[in-house]
């Protein structure tokens, strides 16, 4: 055997003898920071408020009409089981006054996540049919018939993922869906990056005549498609006040690159390439014991898009509550859902 076979098996040795003591140091320093529920399941209603909307802004500001679909509330449940967690909510239907004044909206909003140690990856897709118009400039009473546009679609579809730095000491699962506990007061730099894509369709122009001076002719449109890709950093803490109440909050703000696809009508599409920006902003607090957690989420992610001289933003708002018991797993209830992939050994 050579001197240079040697040094190398040393060289594999020590590494990996230097990545089973780093592991051991990750578990140890986490374990001081963070409680897993290795042994419970748990299940929780869920109440969520949502504003998806979107809006077309001049170039000096002076003008805005925002459009807004007639639904707010979602509710639903949340488990964790067998290893694996889950939530789903469905929007509840609004009142007859309210469709009169608003316009009644379809809806359909589906969202799924999957979160490890510092990294979470959530799925969503979302399609309203029919929305309500605000102007900037004419604000209207709470009391009055806004202006209606039952004929507008919207398709949302895409993947959000975060990565969190100190996987040490800081838990994202412990103030979004309570999986874990914080222990102690801890936070993380991260990496949010987000993919997207975003279309509209109307029966006609998104605006009338009357906005051409301040929006022009060539921003106008009755169909667009956009697609958006971006990474931001930023960072995330949570304080821990006597090891059962938390408030939390994250922060990424980044560029973001789209591609923006429309036309008016007949006329023909048009298409445009920029670098634009994108935010997502969390805050949460609650309370969180070994069986009981209850708190509030609020999340929203905006993306900006300039074109043909105005701006376009879509944005979507939540507020979530939620409040849920762990139980004792027995019987069954102990196995994972990765047992069933294990490899059976004799």
């Amino acid at each position: 055997m050579t001197l240079k076979s040697v040094a190398l098996i040393f060289l594999v040795l020590v590494s990996s003898v230097g990545l089973g003591q780093n592991k051991e140091l990750d578990a140890l320093s986490r374990a001081n920071y963070v409680e897993r529920f290795t042994n419970y399941f748990f299940v929780w209603p869920v109440l969520k408020q949502r504003n998806t909307s979107f809006y077309i802004q001049s170039a000096d500001g002076s003008q805005r009409l925002t459009f807004k679909p007639n639904v707010s509330f979602h509710a639903g449940a949340g488990f964790y089981i067998f290893g694996v967690g889950a939530q789903i909510v469905l929007a509840l239907p609004t009142t007859r006054s309210s469709d009169q004044l608003y316009g009644h909206s379809d809806a359909f909003d589906l969202q799924a996540n999957i979160l490890g140690k510092n990294w979470g990856l959530d799925f969503f897709t979302q399609n309203y049919i029919g929305y309500y118009s605000e102007d900037k400039n004419k604000p209207l009473s709470v009391s009055a018939i806004h202006p209606q546009r039952k004929d507008v679609v919207t398709w949302n579809n895409g993947v959000n993922g975060i990565y969190f730095f100190n996987k040490r000491k800081y838990s994202m699962r412990s103030t979004y869906n309570y999986y874990e506990r914080q222990l102690r007061s801890a936070g993380s730099f991260l990496l949010s990056a987000n993919a997207n894509t975003f279309s509209l369709r109307g029966d006609s122009a998104i605006y009338s005549s009357s906005f051409d001076n301040a929006f022009g002719t060539g921003a106008n449109f009755q169909r667009l498609d956009y697609s958006t890709f971006s990474a931001a950093p930023g960072y995330a803490h949570t304080f821990v006040i006597r090891k059962i109440y938390f408030i939390g909050g994250a922060f990424a703000y980044g560029p973001a690159i789209n591609w923006v696809h429309y036309n008016l009508g007949n006329n023909p599409w048009k298409e445009d390439w920029q670098l634009n920006t994108f935010a997502d902003l969390r805050i949460s607090a609650g309370y969180n014991s070994e069986r009981f957690f209850a708190g509030v989420t609020y999340s929203h992610q905006t993306r900006n898009i300039k074109y043909a001289g105005v701006l376009f933003s879509s944005s979507n708002d939540a507020i979530k509550f939620a409040v849920g018991y762990r139980f004792k797993e027995v019987g069954i209830l102990k196995r994972r859902a990765y047992d069933i992939f294990k490899p059976k050994t004799s």
